[in-house]
């Protein structure tokens, strides 16, 4: 059966995430090794393959930051790519905040959004003035936190967009922030965590940021729960003896891929 985002509903669906995750997984795709523009026409391509009614794919790279926007005849949806290197996370996890909008968020994810900013929102303006349809925003990893603050820079403007997905995603901003955030979209915005995924626990709660939306844990056997507590998380990811620790960092780096929240929202095992 053909997997198709819902454009109107705000709400959690199986085939919007699907195709967030698909997305997601697909602006890694870049021009070259050297060139960390995203591959638009091979990008559009993979999206065919699959529905025909994708129409555009526009790239936009500038440091460190990389995203496109993808236009469907349905909808419209914009994607931050993670980074390629998870050392990298060195230079992500400078984790001092700043001071903007509403509130502080992580000034490394700022700075990244704001590198594209402008091109990215020409761009969108550009196409709802030809056709308007709904915007849904995603991403995986630093891409996931990069989505983060583009949502809130559009609540800050009192400007639409239907639902927010992010998959293995870091801190973004800071605990009070985060509130304010939530009061304003947690309904709309769904955050995977595949359970030993060692990227979703920076930067700490210690250092005072914190996660936002809907949270939708991954277990071992792929099953999608919905807002478990510590305890949940601390028994499916405590290591049973000292040689496990090693094995657990492990863990945590390979559910970090992005393949494998792809694999548990196409099982889609929700648990209610």
């Amino acid at each position: 059966m053909e997997k198709k985002v819902a454009p109107y509903s705000t709400k959690l669906h199986k085939d919007t995430a699907w195709w967030m995750a698909k997305i997601s997984k697909l602006v890694y795709t870049k021009i070259s090794v050297d060139n960390q523009m995203p591959d638009e026409d091979e990008i559009l391509e993979e999206l065919k393959k699959i529905d025909s009614d994708f129409e555009s794919v526009s790239g936009f790279d500038k440091n460190s930051a990389q995203a496109v926007i993808i236009e469907h005849k349905d909808f419209i949806c914009w994607a931050f790519r993670g980074t390629n290197e998870l050392v990298d996370w060195i230079d992500n996890l400078n984790a001092f905040s700043i001071k903007q909008l509403f509130g502080e968020f992580h000034k490394g994810f700022w700075n990244s959004v704001e590198d594209i900013w402008s091109g990215l929102w020409e761009k969108q303006n550009e196409l709802q003035n030809q056709n308007k349809r709904p915007l849904f925003i995603t991403g995986h990893s630093l891409g996931g936190a990069m989505a983060t603050i583009a949502a809130a820079r559009l609540i800050n403007e009192d400007i639409p967009f239907s639902a927010v997905y992010t998959f293995g995603q870091p801190r973004a901003m800071t605990r009070d922030t985060s509130l304010i955030f939530n009061s304003e979209c947690k309904s709309r915005y769904f955050r995977f965590h595949n359970n030993d995924d060692i990227v979703t626990r920076v930067p700490a709660r210690v250092m005072g940021f914190s996660h936002i939306g809907s949270y939708l844990y991954i277990t071992n056997e792929m099953e999608i729960h919905r807002e478990v507590g510590f305890w949940f998380r601390f028994i499916d990811n405590i290591p049973l003896n000292l040689s496990d620790l090693k094995a657990n960092f492990i863990d945590g780096i390979k559910d970090h891929n992005m393949d494998n929240y792809i694999l548990a929202v196409e099982k889609w095992d929700l648990k209610k």
